[in-house]
């Protein structure tokens, strides 16, 4: 594994490694005992994300290491008009592979995605986060998100609520270099 990696666009014809991407890390969800993403990936909405220009994907090379979908899609049902949806973007679907993990990959995709967000000119980075899946909660507050609110619908299992200012980083991870 090297210290710099690629981030790039995912291309139409990725769809299905993103999905699997996706997919796997359900599967090892499913091995903790977490009940996140227990049902296959939407293909059809990452390939509409990929289109928009939305998904991104790691590489070392020729190996997809981890992929994260960065917007500016506030959900209605968890981001309020008194949130200023519009004053940020939004982290979504950030999964990295098992052989990357140890490495913070995550983290990097994050602080990258922070960078994105002030470049924008936004104010916030955003994530909506899993409700019942506390290490996750305290995997985004290690890397200076703070929870805004819980948002409990009985038909959504997300709804914890964090930002952390555009611009931040927490500096740990490989280099990200955007090809």
């Amino acid at each position: 594994m090297c210290d710099r990696l690629i981030l790039r666009s995912a291309r139409a014809d990725e769809t299905d490694v993103v999905a699997t991407m996706r997919d796997e890390a359900a599967a090892w969800l499913r091995s903790r005992g977490i009940d996140q993403w227990q049902y296959p990936a939407d293909t059809k909405n990452i390939s509409r994300d990929i289109a928009r220009g939305n998904v991104y994907v790691a590489l070392d090379g020729a190996s997809y290491l981890g992929t994260v979908t960065v917007d500016g899609f506030a959900d209605p049902e968890f981001w309020l008009p008194g949130d200023a949806p519009a004053g940020a973007l939004y982290a979504h679907r950030l999964v990295t592979r098992p052989t990357a993990r140890g490495m913070a990959l995550g983290a990097a995709m994050l602080d990258w995605a922070s960078q994105e967000a002030k470049e924008a000119g936004k104010r916030w980075l955003r994530v909506d986060v899993w409700k019942t899946n506390a290490d996750l909660c305290r995997y985004y507050e290690g890397r200076g998100f703070e929870k805004v609110r819980t948002v409990d619908l009985p038909h959504r299992s997300s709804g914890a609520l964090y930002q952390r200012r555009a611009g931040t980083t927490i500096g740990s991870g490989p280099r990200l270099e955007r090809s």
